[in-house]
């Protein structure tokens, strides 16, 4: 169960990471077009998002920072992570239409 709930969140971790690298290029891109001051805001959000996701992520935790496998291994991440990957996916397909 353990090993399970690992590879789920490492699957979503990887979604997440995904979907930010693609709203971070985005965001790139239209701000270097527009020069506008709100683009660089979600530039930046989605950059710390990304940093932050992806100094979460459980293989990260495991194998940089020597964390234990059983610390990483918890259900209530899990649904934050789950959270996460729901809200990116609005804040995907609102940013792209």
């Amino acid at each position: 169960m353990e090993s399970g709930i690992l590879y789920i969140r490492l699957i979503i971790s990887i979604i997440n990471l995904t979907i930010l690298t693609y709203l971070i290029y985005a965001f790139a891109r239209k701000y270097r077009e527009i020069k506008s001051e709100f683009t660089l805001g979600f530039l930046l959000f989605a950059l710390a998002l990304w940093f932050r996701t992806f100094f979460a992520a459980p293989v990260i935790k495991i194998f940089i920072f020597g964390i234990s496998a059983a610390s990483v291994v918890d259900p209530y991440r899990l649904i934050a992570d789950v959270f996460e990957l729901f809200a990116l996916g609005v804040f995907l397909y609102i940013s792209t239409r």
